[in-house]
């Protein structure tokens, strides 16, 4: 018989970006965010300006630019939302094995099949989206950004950022790398790396910020001590700068890779890092996703 436990750690391991008939959200119990997340898919056409050999996006088969519809993602929000008790707990039978305390409502979260900042209509949909809190805000949940840092110099975005984090929010911005090299194996971008760290610089001009970081193996081998060093040194140059860094979130895979030579880095890699950002550079960092 399954315990509690196993019913968590299959959740956590499988998070489809489909949920009965909807085109754009989706429940899913996020390890992150520490319970049930609402993903907003903006990314149907699967774009992105990364190309991670670890992303389970499969990008083969390419789709038509897709005008999003937001008549419909209020209703399946409002559907979604409605679906938790006065507690914020979730009713859906797909989390029943779930205990109470895990399965209550955290956030909508804007990510999906490709970067969501790209959507041209980002600002907008962004103060759409903080109606739909204000709408509900019985119910005490974050708008939640994740973001590869690609585009966050641009006025739009920051604009949208700024409705996001209006009332309850939460940027989850991107770092994979300390090195161009190693940024080139793992997120694969006509973007710079010196680009990202200036965008992480700008965001933080205006606003507090979570840094999110996946650790993985490529052909075997994990990231050097050199590279692990230049990561460190990134995050000391954005935190000099003044930025508000909330929290280093330190993670690996945890489901199916598009590219078989990626795999997970083992837990004392993360914390070992952990430790690190916490004494060396002076910021929070937590390791996620790692069974003890």
């Amino acid at each position: 018989m399954k315990s509690d436990k196993d019913y968590i750690k299959e959740s956590h391991s499988s998070h489809p970006r489909v949920f009965q008939t909807f085109t754009y959200c989706y429940p899913v119990l996020s390890r992150r965010a520490g319970g049930i997340s609402i993903g907003i898919n903006l990314n149907l056409d699967k774009n992105c300006n990364f190309d991670c050999p670890y992303c389970q996006v499969d990008r083969t088969v390419k789709i038509p630019k897709q005008n999003i519809d937001l008549n419909i993602i209020r209703t399946e929000l409002e559907s979604l939302l409605s679906s938790f008790d006065a507690n914020g707990i979730c009713t859906l039978a797909q989390f029943a094995s779930i205990p109470n305390e895990g399965k209550k409502l955290t956030d909508l979260a804007i990510s999906g099949d490709g970067e969501p900042t790209m959507f041209p209509e980002f600002s907008q949909t962004c103060a759409f989206l903080s109606d739909i809190q204000k709408q509900f805000s019985y119910l005490d949940f974050s708008l939640n950004l994740i973001t590869n840092s690609t585009l966050l110099d641009r006025e739009n975005v920051l604009d949208g950022i700024g409705h996001l984090l209006a009332q309850k929010g939460e940027v989850w911005a991107k770092l994979d790398a300390g090195t161009e090299g190693w940024y080139q194996k793992i997120n694969i971008s006509k973007i710079s790396l010196d680009k990202i760290q200036s965008n992480l610089i700008r965001l933080g001009e205006k606003y507090p910020f979570k840094i999110q970081t996946l650790f993985c193996a490529i052909d075997g081998l994990c990231p050097s001590e050199k590279e692990v060093s230049a990561y460190l040194d990134r995050l000391k140059k954005i935190l000099s700068s003044g930025s508000n860094i909330l929290e280093v979130q330190l993670h690996t895979l945890a489901r199916k890779p598009s590219q078989s030579f990626c795999t997970p880095v083992i837990p004392d890699f993360l914390e070992k890092i952990c430790s690190r950002i916490k004494n060396e550079v002076g910021i929070f960092s937590k390791v996620y996703g790692i069974e003890k």
